[in-house]
């Protein structure tokens, strides 16, 4: 074994290795350091760019909400002095109303990032609809066998036929109750031809008629009358209702003249009457009807629009005549889409209806009448009745509260926004 007797020098050979591998420690923190300093730097640029394009996913929806016409950026759009974002909106293999937006953060700026990020979100843009179903100021008539998938809704007199049906516009969904705003007897009507009326639990029927306890029983002065034939869904019953949910509303003519007179439109001067067998090609246009207009049987809608009527006289301002419905179903002879429509009548002076809709019709929008609408047999209606006035619904008619498939304008029910889908490309 070797033995070492003299130690002179190795303190200061010791103190030397010590200082070089400290050396090396040094030189490895200062590289890390920077290494570490430059990915912090990256990774907070990245996060900017990913907050700049989600602003710009809040950009576009805003715009989209002032005009469902919009589509996109031209230009990058600076969000403050952080960065830049681009925004596009496509429409292609979307539902109705469906929007899908693609927003690209850049940081500093689009002509010399340091970091992009793009994200995408596809939104769903609801027009302002009106919360019912069927609405009217001063009444509504309902027959036999009808079925309301939503709110039933008046400042006048409810009144129902026999065997109809209340139920809520989609599963889940907390509407299909019918309100009133009258304090006048029998503001529900029920069964009036001795039938029965349907509903779903945790619905209710409100008026602001007098109670069952102030006259003695469920006799024609109170403010819900029948009450016994209410057959299913055990409502919540309230007379004497000083609730919001018969707050007499201010209008029931919802649509915004103003807004429709400045969309895309075509004028038509004279009454025009529509021969049958006609396809009436709406394309995503307003068609303006100055002195009315009338659809003969087997009419067919072709694309998306509006009927509009804004003034004339006559029996009708807006006729439909029996079968008119949307373009054939491929591969089903005989069966029809529904037609994207939404059928307006603002002015004129009308002896029998504002708008009149016979039977086996199919249509998917609004309609609105400034004093009476009335739909007969074998009519369904996916969207909203609603009038100024009376509206009266024949027998066997389906009317189920939703959005509307051609955007028109509304007054007090601004638009909503429902995100369906986001996630980083």
């Amino acid at each position: 074994m070797l033995i070492i007797k003299n130690e002179k020098g190795v303190a200061l050979v010791l103190t030397l290795a010590l200082l070089a591998v400290l050396s090396v420690l040094a030189v490895a923190m200062v590289f890390l350091g920077r290494y570490e300093t430059r990915f912090l730097v990256k990774e907070r640029l990245s996060d900017s760019a990913l907050y700049i394009a989600d602003g710009g996913i809040e950009y576009g929806i805003n715009e989209l909400q002032k005009s469902t016409g919009y589509q996109g950026t031209s230009e990058p759009c600076p969000l403050g002095n952080v960065g830049e974002f681009s925004v596009s909106v496509s429409t292609d293999d979307q539902p109705a109303n469906h929007y899908q937006i693609t927003s690209t953060g850049f940081v500093p700026n689009a002509n010399s990032p340091r970091e992009t990020r793009t994200v995408r979100s596809v939104v769903n843009i609801v027009p302002g609809t009106p919360p019912y179903a069927v609405g009217a100021e001063h009444g509504i008539t309902v027959a036999d066998n009808v079925t309301i998938k939503g709110d039933l809704r008046s400042n006048g007199q409810i009144v129902l036929g026999s065997n109809v049906k209340i139920e809520p516009s989609s599963v889940g969904a907390s509407d299909g109750s019918i309100y009133t705003s009258t304090g006048m007897a029998c503001g529900v009507s029920i069964g009036q031809h001795g039938g029965n009326l349907s509903m779903q639990p945790g619905r209710e029927i409100k008026s602001r008629g007098l109670t069952n306890a102030s006259q003695g029983g469920d006799t024609e002065n109170t403010g819900i009358y029948q009450e016994s034939k209410i057959t299913s869904g055990n409502p919540l019953i309230v007379e004497g209702d000083t609730s919001a949910d018969t707050n007499p509303l201010g209008s029931y003519c919802s649509v915004d003249v103003t807004g429709l007179d400045n969309m895309e439109k075509v004028v038509y001067e004279q009454f025009t009457e529509l021969q049958s067998g006609t396809t009436f090609y709406l394309s995503n246009k307003v068609h303006k009807f100055t002195q009315g207009v009338k659809f003969k049987s087997n009419v067919t809608f072709d694309g998306k629009g509006t009927i509009w009527v804004s003034g004339g006289s006559g029996v009708y301002g807006l006729e439909l005549c029996s079968n008119v419905h949307g373009p054939e179903i491929p591969g089903q002879p005989g069966k029809y889409y529904p037609s994207d429509v939404n059928l307006i009548v603002s002015g004129g002076t009308w002896s029998g209806a504002d708008i009149m809709i016979n039977s086996n019709v199919n249509i998917n929008g609004l309609i609105s009448g400034s004093t009476h609408v009335d739909a007969n047999a074998n009519v369904e209606i996916q969207g909203v009745i609603e009038s100024g006035g009376t509206v009266n619904i024949d027998a066997k008619v389906t009317i189920q509260w939703g959005e509307f498939g051609f955007q028109v304008p509304t007054k007090n029910f601004p638009a909503t926004t429902v995100v369906k889908s986001w996630r980083e490309l």
